[in-house]
């Protein structure tokens, strides 16, 4: 691995996890401020914004970080294609407000909405100075910016949540964050040059915005659907439970692969662009994500009841069956994270398409199957879906790179003694006091979570993981940076 990515890696490691911990903090304290039912409301009005971002999105930034020779035509066409579908996507949210108030019966859609649309209108003033930093690997100056809108959403959200605007502190919030983002890009790193009308060149951004917008929809809505049909059969309370569950579990994401995939993609584009083959990198990265997502999941799987109480409280303890049914299912989806960078630093953006459209739809209606018989059958449905899902990822990532099974079962073996050693501490733990339980103290957790910890350690030794040649690289970096930053 080159210095330059190490590098990019450690600011977007520092950028994750310091977003975490602020996440971390919201949510304790917006569990506390605001109901489940003001989490339904909000996470269904999400579930159509994503949509609309999706389809805003165009996937322009992701062609301007892979495209080989980028121009500033490039970047004028990227951007006037960004605002004309920025406009349709905000007409379009505001069009569908009387209808989620028709469907759902509540008024607070029509305040949401208009919220969310002017919101979408933000970003095509940003993506421009944002795409370039990824391409040139900033990811020091985008951790800056990124950390400074979330100190703006904590403050605002939590101000007005305290003063009980319920479910509209987080659209505000939303919308905050957003402005302050576009200013700061707009300081450190400003490309005015993109903001001129043009549509020169615009078939091979059109192609890519095609094919990744649809692939994008498609994964989206098979996501957010769950939320949508959970909300009408089962109630709005009933969604805010499946979507905390949902955010519980998504932890390992974004402590491990929210870091990393934002350098996958250029990173990758660039050993593309020299020649270098990819599959000796697929296979590391396979190997050192498992070795750090397996331990997270099995621990959280047996730790769920004290996860669930700490982080929303005790209004929702009916989180816990279903965060420990879809951290288990969730074991599988290791490979997922290399996906989409990988196919897509090799042209094979419609690839993507294909696999979303071979897998998604059999778990959407597996859901639908699934919703007359409550929450936890709809949870148990990721124990069929998450297989298919990656099964047809890695038949199409072969024919790219030309791994076998064989090949990933080797590189991950040595992870699944990693992922036993840190789960030996939190299920003794579990046997001793009888089964799962919400009555674990504080103390009690520290000691366990401390000897997972340890247990990883101990299985990294045993197994002699690559993952520690890695640490050891990351530790050196962090040492030379401070003794720099002390003299």
């Amino acid at each position: 691995m080159s210095s330059s990515i190490r590098r990019s890696i450690a600011f977007s490691v520092a950028d994750r996890y310091a977003s975490i911990a602020i996440g971390f903090v919201t949510t304790i304290i917006l569990s506390r401020l605001l109901t489940p039912k003001d989490f339904g409301i909000f996470s269904i009005a999400m579930s159509f914004v994503v949509l609309a971002d999706i389809f805003r999105d165009f996937g322009t930034g992701n062609y301007l970080v892979q495209v080989k020779q980028l121009t500033d035509q490039q970047l004028r066409t990227a951007f006037t294609t960004f605002l004309a579908t920025s406009a349709l996507g905000g007409l379009v949210l505001l069009l569908g407000a009387p209808v989620l108030v028709a469907f759902y019966g509540d008024a607070l859609f029509w305040q949401l909405m208009p919220i969310f649309a002017f919101n979408l209108m933000l970003g095509p003033f940003s993506v421009p100075g944002m795409s370039l930093l990824r391409r040139n690997l900033g990811f020091d100056t985008l951790a800056g910016i990124n950390l400074l809108g979330i100190a703006v959403n904590f403050v605002v959200v939590v101000v007005l949540a305290w003063r009980g605007h319920g479910v509209m502190s987080l659209a505000w919030a939303t919308l905050a964050a957003s402005v302050v983002r576009v200013g700061t890009v707009w300081i450190v790193h400003p490309c005015f040059t993109a903001f001129r009308i043009s549509l020169r060149g615009w078939k091979a951004p059109f192609e890519f915005g095609i094919v990744s917008t649809a692939t994008s929809i498609l994964n989206v809505s098979c996501e957010y659907l769950p939320q949508l049909i959970i909300g009408r059969s089962l109630g709005l309370a009933a969604a805010g439970l499946f979507g905390r569950a949902t955010s519980v579990c998504q932890l390992p994401d974004r402590l491990v692969i929210g870091a990393l995939s934002p350098v996958l993609l250029p990173a990758l584009s660039r050993q593309t662009q020299a020649g270098v083959h990819l599959k000796p990198a697929y296979l590391v990265a396979l190997s050192h994500m498992s070795a750090l997502q397996w331990p997270i999941l099995l621990c959280l799987a047996l730790l769920a009841e004290p996860a669930v109480l700490i982080l929303y409280g005790d209004q929702w303890k009916e989180v816990a069956p279903l965060v420990r049914i879809m951290a288990l299912a969730a074991l599988v989806m290791f490979p997922a994270f290399m996906t989409y960078p990988t196919v897509v630093a090799l042209g094979g953006v419609r690839d993507m398409l294909w696999m979303s459209l071979l897998s998604q739809p059999l778990s959407v209606f597996l859901i639908f199957l699934a919703s007359p018989f409550g929450l936890e059958a709809i949870a148990a449905t990721q124990v069929i879906s998450a297989p298919v899902h990656i099964f047809i990822a890695i038949k199409f990532i072969g024919r790219r790179i030309g791994v076998s099974w064989a090949e990933i079962a080797r590189a991950v073996g040595r992870s699944a003694v990693v992922a036993l050693c840190s789960a030996a501490v939190p299920a003794l733990v579990v046997v001793l006091q009888g089964g799962f339980s919400f009555g674990m103290s504080y103390t009690t957790l520290a000691y366990v979570l401390a000897g997972a910890a340890a247990g990883w350690l101990v299985g990294l030794i045993l197994s002699g993981h690559p993952l520690l040649d890695e640490l050891a690289n990351g530790m050196k970096l962090v040492s030379r940076r401070l003794r720099r930053s002390a003299f």
